[in-house]
């Protein structure tokens, strides 16, 4: 979804429209379901707890006209509905041994969470380098071919795939300055 009519689907959001509430649903519900499902292999659970998200955002939906960044927002409604549903789950059911081996801690918990924001952070970066670029940096990393290897694919000189390379490394480190600042 594209900024502009995302904000003004938060600020319609924030006088009640249900319409913009139905869009905003419909593009991140899926999306929050699967985040939660990854950590909690469990898709009924996480659906629910996708479904509590987006009721607390109607119950709350006149605080979203100050909402800068909705992919933020619900993605730390997200990471708080983890926790308190660990911590939930540890505190009123009777664990074994077994189970208790399974469930995250939460200090695990945020380590995973900081390691999938950090890889959507590189992803997002990715996305936005030139498309030469990013094809270099995907053929070398993702699917590890030499730098050779790329120059013969692309019918480049090896060295334009080092500076492409380099360039997307520093583009990337750029980002995570951003991030590790805010970590």
């Amino acid at each position: 979804m594209h900024s502009y009519e995302e904000k003004q689907q938060l600020q319609a959001l924030g006088k009640g429209d249900k319409k913009a509430f139905d869009a905003l649903f419909r593009n991140y519900f899926p999306k929050l379901k699967n985040f939660l499902d990854g950590f909690l292999h469990n898709e009924n659970e996480a659906e629910d707890l996708a479904q509590d998200i987006f009721v607390k955002l109607w119950q709350n939906h006149s605080l979203f006209i100050h909402i800068e960044n909705l992919n933020a927002y619900l993605y730390t409604a997200a990471k708080n509905m983890l926790y308190n549903y660990i911590e939930r789950s540890q505190k009123t059911k009777f664990l074994s041994i077994a189970s208790v081996i399974e469930l995250p801690t939460i200090d695990k918990l945020e380590e995973l969470l900081a390691a999938k924001d950090l890889e959507s952070l590189i992803d997002c970066a990715v996305e936005k380098m030139p498309p030469q670029r990013k094809t270099i940096f995907n053929l070398s990393r993702k699917e590890g071919l030499s730098n050779k290897k790329i120059a013969l694919h692309l019918h480049i000189s090896k060295r334009t795939v080092e500076t492409h390379i380099s360039a997307a490394l520093s583009d990337i480190r750029k980002a995570l300055r951003l991030f590790l600042f805010f970590f």
